[in-house]
């Protein structure tokens, strides 16, 4: 384990210091590029009911005495965090070389941002004591650190990071009261069936719902839904109830499966507006489906609207001269404006610092480090049952949790994106 007090580790240049292996081997030499841990396939949603605000012993779950709060029989300094991240530091023998710094890359850069965010809220008189510890990215050992004296005793637990090692821990953290945030992991919270359980990243069928409600309010008289399923995993995770989902939201909606382009181009309208939908992410099935689009489109009456799946913000469309008129648009919980003030402010704070651009995972640190810290110091352990009642919108991330007496918190805030002039926009 690594205790690391609340202050940033001082680095120079973009070289990696490792402190006697006592301290943290913590810096970056490279702008990471960086993508959301993906879900396994699964064609299960969220828990149907979710409860507004969770049940709370009031006599036996806080009794204050002096600095510590006792929850359920167990002793909770209420200023102590403890981070679990997959630095791997076991890895490194001697001389540091690029494979461990990118093997470290995922924690270095979640625990930089992260550090950044309790930076900040210090100044606000929340002062915490952050215990940093190495993961390791093994199951067994996570399974050890749910009974670790600087874990088991924290007000909350960010991380482990990896499904397996989440759960693993879970089963040995015995503390339900203290929350385990999983902080990057996009696995659907009802995988882990761990009630103190807080997942961040929304789920693909979060994703999914989000995206057939907002098409659904898009739908006219005389338009016409067509849902593209091309038969790749993406389709299969991303579309498993979305017809479904569409007609919920708009019983008047005409909506329509197909399975090959020949269908798709059957299935058009000239009247309205064709909605398409497609659940793939493979550049060449959606270059297929963008060519069928481009044909139909030189033809006067055909108009189109476009939507996909999140991961289609991975893809170039720069040769693709209608995707404008078509108006493709994405949910998504990476939000990052690099032209709004608070994100300038961040990215010279974390230069600073770091002396490296931060990455996704640090955007994502840095505005859990805020959401927790200010709801702990605000309410104290009592910060659990506020969870669903308290929104947040970050440099990066918006929460609005959900809570499910089986699985915990599930986040269910997501943006839309719409891609024009080049580039995703948010909306």
């Amino acid at each position: 384990m690594i205790s690391v007090q609340n202050h940033p580790l001082q680095l120079s240049g973009n070289k990696i210091w490792v402190a006697a292996l006592v301290a943290l081997c913590l810096a970056s030499c490279t702008t990471k590029k960086s993508t959301v841990l993906r879900s396994p396939s699964s064609g299960h949603g969220e828990q149907q009911t979710a409860v507004t605000k969770p049940a709370v012993d009031k006599e036996n779950t806080i009794a204050k005495m002096g600095d510590t709060q006792h929850v359920n029989g167990y002793a909770v300094k209420n200023n102590r965090i403890a981070l679990l991240l997959p630095f791997e530091l076991g890895g490194i023998a001697g001389t540091i070389v690029k494979e461990d710094v990118e093997r470290s890359s995922l924690a270095l850069d979640f625990y930089q941002g992260f550090q950044l965010g309790l930076d900040k809220i210090a100044k606000e008189g929340a002062l915490f004591d952050l215990q940093v510890i190495d993961s390791r990215d093994n199951v067994a050992y996570n399974a050890t650190l749910g009974t670790a004296v600087n874990v088991k005793d924290a007000v909350l637990v960010v991380g482990p990071v990896y499904p397996r090692e989440i759960k693993s821990f879970g089963q040995t953290f015995a503390n339900k009261n203290v929350l385990q945030v999983s902080p990057l992991a996009a696995t659907m919270a009802s995988e882990f069936s761990l009630p103190n359980l807080v997942s961040i990243t929304p789920s693909i069928r979060t994703h999914a719902e989000t995206l057939a409600k907002y098409v659904a309010e898009q739908y006219y008289s005389g338009d016409q839904i067509v849902i593209y399923d091309a038969g790749d995993d993406d389709s299969k995770q991303f579309l498993v109830n979305f017809a479904n989902e569409i007609t919920k939201a708009n019983p008047q909606a005409k909506v329509k499966t197909v399975l090959s382009i020949n269908e798709l181009n059957n299935s058009l309208v000239l009247a309205g507006t064709n909605h398409i939908i497609s659940g793939t992410a493979n550049k060449n099935l959606v270059k297929g489906l963008l060519d069928a689009m481009d044909e139909r489109f030189l033809n006067p009456g055909n108009q189109f609207k476009l939507y996909g799946h999140p991961n289609m913000a991975k893809l170039s469309f720069e040769n693709f001269e209608n995707m404008d008129f078509y108006a493709l648009t994405i949910t998504s919980s990476n939000l990052v404006d690099e032209t709004d003030g608070d994100t300038k402010k961040f990215i010279g704070n974390y230069k600073a610092a770091y002396k490296v651009d931060p990455s996704e995972f640090s955007y994502k640190g840095y505005d859990a480090a805020l959401y927790f810290g200010r709801l702990i110091h605000k309410y104290g352990v009592d910060y659990v049952s506020r969870m669903t009642q308290e929104k947040f919108s970050g440099l990066n991330s918006d929460y609005r949790f959900e809570f499910y007496p089986k699985w915990g918190y599930a986040n269910r805030s997501l943006g839309m994106l719409v891609y024009h002039d080049k580039k995703f926009e948010r909306k």
